[in-house]
């Protein structure tokens, strides 16, 4: 008694599976940078209330006045805003609700995120963009460090984020097979 199997679809099928799967961890991969990069910018651009964005000096615009411009200064709403402002930012009593206090947009442009390679991407600072981006980072003898980056990734890796991530890209590819 002779018997024959013949496997070619089910080794068709499995060739699907693999590239669904290996289709899942690159998406994967792409969409947890990106939450980390859009983190830690977030905590580069400083106060995240709506109201005080509007007000800060550091991102103040130059209003258009005929000889260059004159820059918007900030402006609290009473003397206890104001105190809280310079215990935080200059005399450095309590820690502030943000980590940096950004006077440019040079150290939000530096930080960047690229792929590596197939399900390996990265989030950087570019110290050629800003090169004091690893002073601010990492601190140094006259001030505290404040990692943007860092933060983002530690409450990422805390929030259980990839395992949803993972989850959706996974279903999703596997779906299309």
């Amino acid at each position: 008694m002779k018997f024959d199997v013949d496997f070619s679809g089910l080794i068709t099928k499995m060739q699907k599976v693999s590239q669904a799967v290996k289709q899942a961890v690159e998406d994967t991969s792409e969409k947890a940078s990106e939450e980390i990069h859009e983190k830690a910018l977030e905590y580069a651009s400083g106060p995240m209330n709506p109201d005080w964005k509007t007000k800060q000096a550091r991102t103040a615009k130059r209003s258009d006045v005929k000889k260059g411009g004159k820059r918007i200064s900030k402006v609290f709403k009473d003397n206890a805003e104001y105190m809280w402002y310079r215990e935080v930012m200059h005399e450095g009593k309590a820690d502030p609700p943000w980590p940096v206090s950004v006077n440019s947009g040079f150290y939000r442009n530096a930080h960047k995120r690229e792929r590596v390679s197939m399900g390996v991407w990265r989030v950087y600072g570019d110290s050629k963009v800003a090169n004091y981006f690893a002073h601010v980072h990492n601190g140094t003898i006259y001030m505290k460090p404040r990692p943007t980056i860092g933060k983002a990734v530690q409450e990422f890796n805390q929030s259980g984020r990839i395992k949803e991530i993972s989850r959706t890209m996974l279903q999703k590819h596997l779906r299309k097979v």
